[in-house]
């Protein structure tokens, strides 16, 4: 059974309240992402974080199992932020980089068959396990950009320089504590304490974030500009 309209209309305009603007502000925050759907998308999980925030500020419940569920939610919030957008500037704006493309790449074990007289001899050499040996040479092989892990991603975008690395390290941290909000996983890690200000700063660690990321996206175009010539 829904609240009655005038509690809801009230609620709305409550968590609406001392945002800096509409979705429309939101999305436009990410102005640096070239991917419109993306863009659109990030702008939504950022107001919406934004209004839940300011939900659960208003119901003031201060117990241990909401101020817990309000941190999670937060977290996971701005951890997928982080990584998508992270994800796009290393895979979009830098994908040349030899840093971005060494992110998939990877050292393997990989079956070749040696010339027969070889195999001959390291047969005769090793009888017994003989139908275990086979010929192999290392190799580089690639993976899937979905399997490389985030904190290596956040080193790639330290070393291109799209992010400090203190910020990098803070962004880092966000994405580890979402891993922990699995319920296993938190029990297991007692120490880690959910405090209320772990997420406000993954708020406002949006604004060095996009700062950052602003300025090393426009130094990168001034280089390409220069590069090409003024004739180009």
């Amino acid at each position: 059974m829904p609240l009655p309209e005038s509690v809801r209309s009230q609620a709305v305009e409550y968590l609406r309240n001392d945002l800096p603007g509409d979705l429309a502000w939101h999305v436009k925050y990410f102005d640096f992402i070239g991917d419109v759907e993306l863009r659109d998308r990030l702008g939504q999980e950022f107001y919406a974080a934004r209004c839940l925030y300011k939900l659960w500020e208003g119901l003031r419940i201060d117990e241990p199992w909401a101020i817990q569920s309000q941190v999670q939610l937060q977290v996971q919030q701005y951890a997928s932020i982080y990584e998508a957008s992270i994800h796009h500037l290393l895979f979009v704006e830098a994908c040349n980089e030899p840093v971005v493309q060494g992110l998939s790449e990877y050292r393997a074990l990989v079956k070749r068959e040696l010339p027969r007289h070889i195999m001959d001899r390291i047969h005769n050499l090793h009888a017994d396990d003989a139908e275990d040996i086979v010929g192999a040479v290392t190799a580089t092989r690639r993976t899937q950009e979905s399997k490389i892990r985030f904190d290596s991603k956040v080193v790639a975008a330290v070393n291109l320089g799209i992010v400090s690395e203190a910020l990098g390290r803070e962004i880092a941290g966000y994405y580890t504590a979402r891993n922990y909000i699995h319920i296993h996983a938190e029990l297991r890690r007692e120490d880690f304490d959910w405090q209320i200000a772990f997420a406000r700063d993954a708020y406002r660690r949006l604004k060095p974030f996009k700062e950052q990321v602003s300025a090393w996206i426009s130094s990168r175009r001034k280089e390409i500009e220069c590069s090409l010539g003024p004739n180009q």
